[in-house]
């Protein structure tokens, strides 16, 4: 009977969220992700997005430009590491759903060797998981196409292929694919020729192959590019752009609103910037920067030229200097990352990437869509993941939506705050279970839950290796410096009780998995009720 009645309630605020959806239904917009591979949260160059915050050794002049003519959200958060964030968007679930079921990159017992917890001083081990979303899933890709879209991804999948480890984004609903596989980053920013043919690395002779030759005259020319570039190797980022200016030219010429998602290889290491961005850098930041600095920051402007590409390609798509064929004003472009900063930190949050402090959580996120978003507009609402699909579907117009008794979305719509950024609506909390560990002393078994109580905004964490756990204000201490467990019990206890509730729901779709008990064999379970 339980089970019924969420099922029915379920079903109830399915048909609000459709009605309320139908105010978007004259627009349906063309949606464009583009999302970056390990970009920090400030590794932007708009203090409005980052609340003040640039990092010194970034210079994202369109991204910035992106900002102010755009909406900003400040507190957008993905997983530490890539594959749960991109299954969580794939899905709109959080992991603990059986059709997700994506914790981590590769396993969950990645113990650490150097300063970290070892095998051997662990007190648990990390569950089974995978690194694909089940075939019963229905992706975001699937659910737009049920709506009249057409789908496409190019670039870094790394979620699984839908239905078997070795099927790509085309079994996951893609219309078009280029370059998506299970595997993840790049290991190769410049093209090798193999035989007769140019490769990049593992990418192999694929999807990116027609883009890899060497730079000549006329693409320096085209692009605006230094001649010192002809006869070079290609970047793989400039190979990435040309993919998708073609694959922007396809889907604007078809018939139906489009959904694309461009996920770059950049800034995943390993580091290579294209040279003359590499010597920008250097006359940027000084004769004695940090070498890393310097690859990271070359690196990077790739990704800005890539967003001024993008936004050519959206008003000119068959680029013939015609813009009456531009889809520019009927076009969402989302600009974001998939974990925290891998390279050269993210202070004044603490930690990075693999780390469940604000580090390796919190990432940009900016939309813009002309005349619909107002520009230059911030807000702080907290956004996470499996938002992204709701708010597809509401900004589609969606009929058709997964059946909620068997593929329920964990997100909530963000859509109307696109047009009203002031909107204040409370959000849920945004919960995080992890049950292994990461090396590189980043993380071990943990439940985090972030949320609002009495204006401010919180975070609890338990950690299953000390039984114990920490409490922050993110309100006042963005840093994550001073742990105020001890001061708020009453705070303490409002979270944890949501938490736990949170884990111990009953639902056939909801299947966490917990760290294990070395010596005993059993999960865990949930943290100890308080």
């Amino acid at each position: 009977m339980q089970q019924m009645k969420k099922i029915l309630l379920r079903s109830v605020a399915t048909a609000v969220l459709a009605a309320a959806s139908g105010s978007f239904a004259s627009t349906r917009p063309n949606i464009i992700m583009f999302l970056v591979d390990d970009l920090g949260w400030n590794h932007i160059s708009s203090p409005a997005a980052t609340l003040g915050n640039v990092h010194e050794v970034v210079h994202t002049p369109h991204i910035a430009q992106l900002a102010e003519n755009g909406l900003s959200f400040t507190h957008a958060y993905a997983s530490p590491n890539c594959a749960p964030t991109r299954a969580a968007m794939l899905t709109g679930q959080y992991s603990a759903r059986k059709n997700n079921q994506v914790y981590a990159v590769l396993s969950l017992n990645r113990y650490d060797r150097k300063g970290g917890v070892t095998e051997e001083q662990a007190k648990f081990r990390g569950p089974e998981q995978t690194m694909d979303v089940a075939v019963e899933a229905v992706t975001v890709a699937e659910a737009l196409k049920k709506n009249g879209y057409t789908t496409a991804h190019l670039g870094k999948y790394h979620c699984g292929g839908h239905d078997s480890q070795d099927t790509m984004p085309e079994n996951a609903g893609f219309d078009i694919n280029v370059g998506g596989w299970k595997k993840g980053h790049h290991n190769a920013c410049f093209a090798k020729k193999k035989g007769d043919k140019w490769a990049f690395g593992n990418l192999g002779l694929g999807a990116f192959t027609p883009y890899a030759a060497p730079y000549d005259q006329a693409y320096v020319r085209e692009h605006g590019f230094p001649d010192s570039l002809i006869g070079t190797p290609k970047h793989v980022s400039d190979a990435v752009g040309d993919a998708m200016e073609d694959t922007i030219e396809k889907l604007a010429a078809g018939a139906n609103p489009f959904y694309f998602q461009f996920h770059t290889f950049a800034v995943h290491g390993p580091l290579g910037a294209r040279p003359d961005l590499k010597a920008a850098a250097r006359a940027r930041l000084g004769a004695d920067a940090d070498d890393e600095a310097v690859e990271y920051s070359g690196f990077l402007s790739s990704v800005d030229l890539n967003l001024k590409r993008l936004l050519a390609a959206v008003n000119d798509p068959n680029g013939d200097g015609d813009t009456s064929d531009s889809i520019k004003d009927n076009t969402l472009i989302l600009f974001s990352s998939d974990n925290g900063a891998a390279f050269q930190g993210a202070a004044p949050l603490r930690g990075h990437k693999g780390m469940f402090t604000e580090g390796g959580l919190r990432v940009p996120l900016i939309a813009y869509w002309p005349g619909k978003i107002a520009a230059g507009t911030v807000t702080d609402r907290m956004v996470y993941s499996t938002d992204f699909y709701p708010t597809y579907l509401d900004l589609a117009g969606a009929t058709w939506r997964p059946d909620p008794a068997t593929h329920p979305l964990d997100g909530e719509s963000f859509a109307e705050v696109l047009m009203n950024p002031t909107l204040k609506k409370n959000r849920e909390p945004i919960y995080y279970l992890f049950p292994g560990y990461l090396d590189k002393k980043r993380a071990t078994p943990c439940v985090v839950t972030l949320d609002q109580v009495g204006g401010k905004r919180y975070k609890l964490f338990y950690f299953y290796e000390t039984n114990s756990r920490e409490l922050y204000c993110l309100s006042d201490d963005i840093g994550e410096e001073k742990d105020i467990f001890a001061e708020n019990p009453e705070i303490v206890s409002v979270l944890a009780r949501k938490t736990d509730a949170w884990l111990r729901q009953q639902d056939s779709t909801w299947k966490p998995v917990f760290p294990i008990h070395k010596k005993t064999g059993k999960s865990a379970g949930p943290p100890p009720v308080l």
